[in-house]
């Protein structure tokens, strides 16, 4: 069984940055489907109907659009946080070591290789998607063919979010039930 403590600096980031990824997406699943658009500006003409009160669709919209903008503020908010906690976590990495093995080194269990793949995977598109998202909400009507691929592989990473976030829960609970008892509890109290 392995034994391993980690290091209050990596507790409080591996916290804050999952509490942080996971708003990020919250904000994303209410804008794709309970705030989505077209569902509000639905809401939006069927009560103003209701009053005698006609407006266009492209009206109902625009409406939507003002309601969750404010919830959708709070995911740019949140993105640019993360990739404060991004930077935060390279450089503890760079001073303490990475909590995982590198995946090209030799003599390594396939289950300690395909672990550190995983990690390599996360940081590596977690560096895309905040880079992708920056680019998005920075660049505006600049270079439009450019944003327009950025928005593309932002959205897109999405399914790579959610497929980290099964693997890593799975994983957690494999290694719970076999060889690393107790990975969740070192993982809020250090040892």
């Amino acid at each position: 069984m392995e034994q391993r403590s980690f290091t209050l600096a990596h507790r409080i980031l591996h916290w804050l940055i999952a509490f942080t990824f996971l708003f990020i997406l919250l904000t994303v699943y209410l804008r794709m489907y309970w705030l989505n658009r077209d569902h509000t500006a639905n809401i939006i003409m069927d009560r103003l109907a209701g009053m005698n009160i006609e407006i266009s669709r492209e009206q109902a919209v625009k409406i939507g659009k003002a309601i969750r903008k404010p919830m959708w503020d709070w995911h740019i908010y949140a993105g640019y946080f993360l990739v404060g906690l991004y930077v935060i976590r390279l450089v503890v990495m760079r001073v303490q070591g990475p909590v995982f093995a590198s995946p090209f080194a030799k003599k390594l269990s396939f289950k300690k290789r395909f672990k550190s793949i995983v990690y390599l995977a996360f940081y590596i598109l977690l560096a895309v998607t905040l880079i992708s998202g920056a680019f998005i909400n920075l660049v505006h009507d600049q270079w439009e063919l450019v944003r327009s691929v950025m928005k593309t592989v932002h959205v897109q990473s999405l399914y790579f979010a959610l497929a980290f976030i099964v693997l890593h829960f799975s994983g957690l609970v494999f290694a719970e039930l076999t060889s690393e008892r107790g990975i969740v509890s070192k993982m809020i109290h250090g040892k």
